[in-house]
């Protein structure tokens, strides 16, 4: 475990179990926000696990006394448990630390913030990156998973009567948990993920020498097994029909490699077209981006707000969208409309799809789209000074 010291200004605890890995994209939202909350005058101390493969902080680091846990995730993610309740004394006694922010998940930091907040009154602030027990992901876990999601009901019920502001990444997520938790009216607030202009905008990165359609991240082939398996039954068919081939076009899947994915790219014979590449760090996954004509995005569940859409849209790309109908869909027709979207898992929709992508790159019209009202409304910087505003209007 670290704590992480920046300028001394109005002191805010930020807890967060994943932060110092390049590698664990959980941990860039609260990275941007301790970069750019000394802009408005708050001192983050961020406290999460210590890592091996640490990222690159400009920030004071203190070690505090841990102990080597070898252990599945959500095993570890209890275990730090104590050593979080102690830090978090620490920092109110020797910090005066009066605002104790949370980034869930994983969900169990939350049980010491609101412990915390009940024998300290502290103002206690859970960020949520994801749902908790309301997750539209619950129907298609195992039974197992299911029966412990009913199990930590009430807990989170408890939580977040405790909490004195819940965030959550988008206005869907909002609005499902003021319909599950009415006393939650006038306590909750949406601040989107976003983009870094430096990681995305400033760069003249020489594109791949083929048409190549990226995609970025985990397909979640457990939770969303249609569309994957459907593209590539499309990809297939525009092969077999000679519209592309190996020489001229190139589909990267960068990040969490699936088995079942990867023989079926095997078994239609797609090797040679379609590539899936190991987990990269954020950087390198922002090089892909900058090098890439086309960005696929497959989110087979309503009510999910992919972190990697903001970044996508900010790189001006066109992008063919497997999704479904929702504020996903409305973001991107609002923001890209030089994009492809597809709302049905369908191989012949997702051909004509595709083919109208491979036109459109090979005809004069394919351009970069950055609205001027999603770059000021959605970079770091200004999703923090909202972050910023909300924690003054707590003082």
């Amino acid at each position: 475990m670290s704590i992480i010291r920046t300028n001394k200004n109005e002191k805010v605890a930020i807890i967060s179990y994943y932060f110092s890995s390049p590698y664990e994209t959980g941990g860039i939202r609260i990275q941007k926000f301790v970069r750019y909350l000394p802009l408005f005058g708050i001192e983050p101390i961020v406290i999460t696990r210590k890592r091996a493969n640490s990222y690159p902080f400009g920030g004071r680091m203190t070690s505090l006394r841990t102990l080597p846990i070898n252990r599945p995730f959500h095993f570890e993610a209890f275990t730090w448990l104590p050593r979080l309740f102690l830090a978090c004394l620490r920092l109110i006694e020797e910090e005066k630390v009066h605002f104790l922010v949370i980034s869930c998940g994983p969900f169990s930091s939350a049980l010491v913030g609101a412990l915390l907040r009940r024998l300290f009154h502290i103002k206690l602030i859970l960020d949520f990156r994801d749902y908790w027990t309301i997750s539209p992901y619950i129907s298609k876990v195992k039974l197992f998973n299911r029966l412990l999601n009913e199990l930590q009901k009430p807990i989170e019920k408890w939580i977040l009567r405790s909490a004195d502001k819940l965030i959550v990444i988008q206005e869907t997520m909002e609005r499902r948990y003021l319909e599950k938790f009415p006393f939650l009216k006038g306590k909750t607030k949406t601040i989107f993920n976003g983009f870094d202009e430096e990681d995305i905008l400033n760069t003249n990165c020489e594109l791949f020498n083929k048409l190549t359609l990226l995609h970025l991240g985990n397909l979640h082939l457990d939770l969303n097994p249609r569309y994957p398996m459907v593209f590539l039954k499309s990809i297939q068919k525009m092969k077999d029909e000679e519209l592309i081939t190996e020489s001229n076009f190139q589909v990267l899947i960068v990040g969490e490699r699936f088995k079942i994915f990867e023989r079926e790219v095997q078994a239609l014979g797609l090797s040679a077209i379609v590539k899936t590449l190991d987990r990269v760090s954020h950087e390198e996954a922002t090089e892909y981006l900058k090098k890439s004509h086309l960005l696929l995005l497959i989110v087979e569940t309503e009510g999910i707000m992919t972190s990697k859409i903001f970044e996508y849209l900010a790189t001006g790309k066109p992008i063919l969208a497997l999704i479904q109908t929702g504020e996903l869909m409305d973001f991107i027709q609002a923001f890209s409309s030089n994009s492809f979207i597809v709302t049905e898992p369908s191989s012949e929709e997702i051909t004509r799809a595709i083919r109208k992508c491979f036109r459109y790159y090979s005809s004069k019209a394919y351009q970069k789209e950055r609205p001027k009202e999603f770059i000021e409304n959605f970079n770091r910087r200004e999703l923090t000074r909202q972050l910023a505003e909300t924690l003054d209007a707590m003082w």
